[in-house]
């Protein structure tokens, strides 16, 4: 993810204009053609004009950012604890670049497929990237947590019988959420990882028993109240944690765990566009939701 970024990042579905348009060869003034070329479009609707406007919105506020402009940024490695599964290659991991107002983090399967994350935090902007494919999806919704720390109102509770039926829109809200609802514990354990003093917090999971079949039973954090917080869309309750989680252990219903654990920390600078997706990068239009 180096690179300066100079280019508009659009998307487009109408018969005229490609639906996969790559970052390099798209100007700023390209976006504004698109535009007008797709409001002349009568199948285009208003949804996907705003759309539109929103990753203009997002060209011109990276395209404004030129290089020199230094950044402290976090890098924390993770891999799975334990053996490697039967038939897999390797153990999952996932590695964590972030700032405040920016992430970057790459997940990779047991079954050695990547997935990144490219987070804007002030400019509400989220990208997901597979291969040179990346897909924008909505900030607010895919970051929505279900996870309550004591006293907060638990809202999803009236929710959690919509979330069953969860239709698996590109921006549903409930996407990386489990049915019901989770409370969390912060408690007075301490341990610690690589050298930092960690506390202890504990997840545990609220829905109908007869709908438990595959879900998370409860998640327990390792964090460092020393180094600062980080979250992103698989991992959106971390938003709730006073700091950078080091280990995160997730116990599904059938007493199955998978845990990452950070191996590596280190404070780094990096140079903004760090932040910036590369120029190769194709952006696909999200599939109609109206």
């Amino acid at each position: 993810m180096s690179g300066d970024l100079r280019r508009a990042i659009v998307g487009s579905e109408p018969a005229t204009v490609s639906s996969k348009i790559p970052v390099s060869g798209v100007t700023g003034d390209a976006c504004l053609h698109y535009l007008c070329l797709m409001h002349c479009n009568n199948n285009f609707s208003a949804t996907r004009l705003g759309f539109l406007l929103s990753l203009c919105f997002l060209s011109f506020s990276l395209h404004a950012r030129e290089p020199g402009e230094k950044l402290d940024v976090y890098r924390i490695a993770f891999s799975a604890t334990g053996k490697v599964p039967t038939g897999k290659r390797q153990r999952p991991a996932m590695e964590v670049y972030y700032h405040p107002g920016y992430l970057y983090a790459t997940q990779t399967g047991s079954d050695q497929v990547q997935t990144s994350w490219l987070i804007w935090h002030k400019a509400e902007k989220l990208l997901k990237i597979e291969g040179k494919q990346g897909l924008p999806l909505n900030y607010t919704r895919q970051l929505k947590t279900n996870v309550y720390l004591p006293g907060e109102a638990i809202d999803s509770v009236q929710n959690a019988a919509a979330n069953t039926n969860n239709t698996g829109d590109w921006d549903n809200e409930n996407e990386y959420n489990a049915p019901g609802y989770g409370t969390l514990a912060l408690t007075e354990d301490t341990a610690t990882i690589r050298g930092y003093l960690c506390r202890k917090a504990v997840i545990q999971y609220h829905f109908d028993a007869q709908d438990s079949e595959g879900l998370i039973r409860g998640i327990t954090i390792w964090y460092s109240p020393g180094l600062p917080p980080f979250f992103l869309p698989p991992f959106s309750f971390l938003q709730k944690i006073p700091g950078a989680a080091l280990s995160i252990a997730i116990e599904d219903f059938n007493r199955k765990t998978v845990t990452l654990r950070a191996y590596s920390i280190v404070k780094q600078q990096k140079d903004i566009t760090f932040f910036s997706p590369s120029k190769d990068l194709y952006i696909l239009y999200p599939p109609k939701t109206d």
